[in-house]
């Protein structure tokens, strides 16, 4: 509503609705589609994630960041920080292709394709290898306990958030930890930015390290899911940007 606002007084709405009529409708079809997994899955994957992590850091990186940053009863600047860059999961991708739509029609086209398909491929892995993130582990007494400090943090806010939303029309899968399209979002975007900025878009590294960082301690993913999403967004990246012609 709010793109439709300003491009309407720009002047480019018939444009805009044009440009963003399929990429819409393909992104709420995911959307949908998600929804619908834990109907058409079963048993959902523990311990391969738990494996993995326990393999390279002695222990599940959640807890140990947890037990150092997280006091009981009480929220922190941290816990407010990580709890806004995991959010920014929901706006970051679509103002960014905003701006590339803008500036930059051949990146707008490369960057939407890049995030529909990642969007897909995650859709069918989600069916063949439903997970279970950190904090269901943890409450099948998997791992040791999760704080869900998202949870803590909207609570502690003066008056809850209620944004009209189309999410209030789909169903959740709670088992679509691998791979991670919280990681795979924002690393795609750091690789436009790089192509797109040279030296300047390596700032957009911040980003993914604070993205990544926040997954990990609010206990939604494991650093397994995250590789698993960085993985799916360079191979598509490449993908598309070979199957595109004319490439900027």
């Amino acid at each position: 509503m709010v793109a439709l606002l300003i491009t309407l007084l720009l002047g480019r709405m018939k444009q805009f609705i044009h440009d963003w009529s399929l990429p819409v409708v393909l992104f709420l079809s995911y959307d949908y589609l998600r929804g619908l997994v834990p109907r058409l899955t079963y048993q959902a994957h523990i311990f391969p994630m738990i494996n993995f992590d326990k393999a390279v850091f002695g222990s599940i990186p959640t807890n140990t960041l947890q037990d150092l940053l997280y006091k009981q009863g009480s929220i922190n600047w941290i816990d407010y920080l990580a709890t806004i860059f995991y959010m920014s999961h929901f706006i970051v991708p679509m103002v960014i292709a905003f701006t590339f739509w803008f500036k930059n029609k051949k990146y707008f086209e490369q960057y939407t394709i890049s995030l529909i398909v990642v969007s897909y491929a995650a859709f069918v892995t989600f069916l063949l290898f439903p997970a279970v993130p950190p904090w269901m582990a943890a409450e099948k007494s998997a791992i040791p306990h999760v704080y869900k400090i998202m949870n803590y943090v909207f609570a502690s806010l003066p008056q809850s958030i209620d944004l009209p939303s189309v999410y209030q029309f789909f169903g959740a899968n709670l088992v679509a930890a691998v791979p991670s399209l919280h990681a795979a979002y924002p690393w795609l975007t750091f690789l436009f930015f790089v192509k797109r900025f040279k030296r300047v878009g390596w700032f957009a590294l911040f980003y993914v390290l604070g993205v990544n960082f926040s997954l990990v301690y609010l206990g939604e993913h494991y650093v397994f899911d995250i590789l698993v999403g960085a993985i799916y967004a360079t191979f598509f990246y490449l993908l598309v940007l070979k199957g595109t012609t004319n490439v900027v």
